[in-house]
This record gives structure tokens, sequence and C-alpha cells, in this order.
């Protein structure tokens, strides 16, 4: 299935991005941080002893293929709103 595409939505998207969303459409928006030009090595742990620093984490998803991205998913929304405060640009 890595390479084919489906569509979702009216759209054309990578089976990455559709098994993303099917398995994550439950995360809560307002706790949910977008986290990119990530290295093509970047691993759970170093993520989440970055964001770990402004409060629990309830998941943590690493873009695979294509590498360079990751999702994650705070408690809090405020805890999210601070880390993007804190990590902005970094």
């Amino acid at each position: 299935m890595i390479g084919k595409t489906i569509t979702f939505s009216h759209q054309y998207v990578s089976k990455a991005v559709f098994d993303f969303r099917m398995a994550h459409r439950n995360w809560d928006l307002a706790c949910k941080v977008y986290i990119g030009n990530l290295g093509d090595n970047a691993s759970k742990h170093e993520i989440e002893s970055t964001f770990n620093k402004y409060g629990p984490l309830k998941n943590v998803w690493i873009a695979r293929n294509p590498p360079g991205f990751a999702f994650v998913e705070f408690e809090d929304p405020r805890d999210a709103e601070d880390a993007v405060r804190g990590l902005d640009g970094t």
C-alpha cells in the first residue's frame, strides 16, 4: 500500500496522511501541536523530553513516510499554547 493514493474528502492524499487522519481524528484540536522541520531520524523520546516541559502529553505521532513532521497532543490546551509560544521558531 505504500505509495498509493486514495480519495479522502474529495482530495487526493497519501496513505500516510490518510492513516494519520483516521487514527488521530479523536485528538482534541485545542491540545494538538504540529511540529515541522524535523530531521529524518527524529525520535519519540526527543520529542517527549522537549514537550513534556510544558505539561503532560497524551499522544505523540511522528511521520515516517514522508518524514520531517510530527504531532503531539497535550492533556490541557493551555499547555499546548505554552509549548507553541515557548518553542515556535526553535
